[in-house]
C-alpha cells in the first residue's frame, strides 16, 4: 500500500493552551520517525501562505505547495482539493493522509496504521487520535455525539494496537484513494459550517444527521460586526443543507482509530498522559540531535 502524506503548515499559530513541549519541529520529526518504518510513501507539504521558520530548514528537500486558505476551513479546503487531484490519478492502493503540523506520533504509528487498513478493509478511513471533547458536547446540544456500531466480530489486532469504529476525529486522518474521491465535495461541504466543522463533517460522512433541528440556530453570534454578519446567515443555512445531504446522499463510512492513541493532538485538552508524551517529545527531539522543549 502506497502512503501518500499531505503536511498542512503556515506560519502562525493560535492560542490553544498548549504543553510546555509543544514544538512543531518535533512533530514533523516524529512523524518522519515514524513514516520510516512505511516501504512507499510519499510526502508533500501544504503551505498555508508560509512555513514557520523552525520547518524552513527541515522542510527544505520536501515537495512544497503553498496556498492561500488563512483560516482552518480554507487552509483544509485547499489541501483537500489538492488530494483530490492526486487521488484521482492515484492507484487504488493508495492510502491519503492528511496531517495538521501539531501531533507527536509514536514511532510504530504509521506502520500499524497500514496494518489496519489492510486488516479491515471496510474502513474508509482511518485515524491515530480520538479526541477527548465529551464535556464540550456536554454544554453544546447544537452537536451531539452519536457513537457507531460496532465492528462485526468486535475490536481488530493490528500493528501494535487494537482497532475500533469511532463517531469521529480531527482534520488529521487517512483515507483510501476511491473514498476521497467520492467524499471529497461532502467534506468540503462540511467544511463550511461553522467551526468546529471537524465532528459535523465526520457525522455526515457516516450518514448522521450532525445537527438536531431544534439547535440549527444555537452557537450563532448574536451581535456580530460588520464581517461577521454574512457568518451569521450562512452557518444555519450550511448547517441545513450538511443535515439534509448527510441523510439522503451520504455514504455510511466506517472510520478506525486505535483504542489508545498513537498520536496526539498537542493542545492541553487533549493530551491524557502527560509524561509518556513528554518522554517521547525529549526522546525525539533528542535522536534528531537538538535539545528538547520544555
Amino acid at each position: 500500500m502506497h502512503v501518500h502524506v499531505l503536511y498542512r503548515t503556515h506560519a502562525g499559530s493560535n492560542s490553544k493552551p498548549r504543553p510546555s513541549w509543544f514544538d512543531r519541529r518535533t512533530a514533523w520529526e516524529s512523524l518522519c520517525a515514524s513514516l520510516a518504518q512505511v516501504p512507499d510513501v510519499t510526502v508533500t507539504a501544504v503551505v498555508d501562505g508560509s512555513l514557520p521558520p523552525e520547518l524552513v530548514a527541515p522542510l527544505r528537500s520536501v515537495e512544497q505547495v503553498t496556498v492561500r486558505g488563512g483560516q482552518a476551513s480554507s487552509s483544509f479546503r485547499r489541501a483537500l482539493t489538492l488530494a483530490g487531484q492526486l487521488a484521482d490519478r492515484a492507484p487504488e492502493d493508495t492510502l491519503f493522509w492528511l496531517a495538521e503540523d501539531d501531533y507527536l506520533y509514536r514511532p510504530e504509528a504509521m506502520s500499524s496504521l497500514l496494518a489496519a487498513a489492510a486488516a479491515v478493509p471496510s474502513a474508509d478511513y482511518l485515524t491515530l487520535h480520538t479526541p477527548d471533547d465529551a464535556a464540550w458536547h456536554a454544554t453544546h446540544p447544537s452537536q451531539p455525539d452519536p457513537q457507531p456500531p460496532s465492528l462485526a466480530g468486535g475490536p481488530v489486532q493490528a500493528g501494535s494496537a487494537t482497532w475500533q469504529r469511532i463517531g469521529k476525529t480531527t482534520s488529521t486522518f487517512g483515507v483510501r484513494a476511491a473514498a476521497l474521491r467520492e467524499d471529497r465535495w461532502l467534506m468540503d461541504l462540511g467544511s463550511r459550517v461553522g467551526a468546529p466543522f471537524d465532528m459535523a463533517t465526520w457525522h455526515a460522512l457516516q450518514g448522521w444527521q450532525p445537527f438536531p433541528w431544534a439547535h440549527v440556530l444555537d452557537d450563532v453570534d448574536r451581535t456580530p460586526g460588520l464581517r461577521g454578519s454574512a457568518k451569521v446567515v450562512a452557518k444555519p443555512v450550511m448547517r441545513s443543507v450538511l443535515n439534509v445531504v448527510s441523510r439522503r446522499v451520504a455514504r455510511e463510512r466506517v472510520l478506525l482509530a486505535p483504542t489508545e492513541d498513537l498520536a496526539v493532538h498537542m493542545e492541553l485538552a487533549q493530551v491524557t498522559d502527560d509524561a509518556a508524551w513528554a518522554t517521547l517529545a525529549r526522546d525525539t527531539a533528542t535522536d534528531a540531535g537538538r535539545p528538547a522543549a520544555s
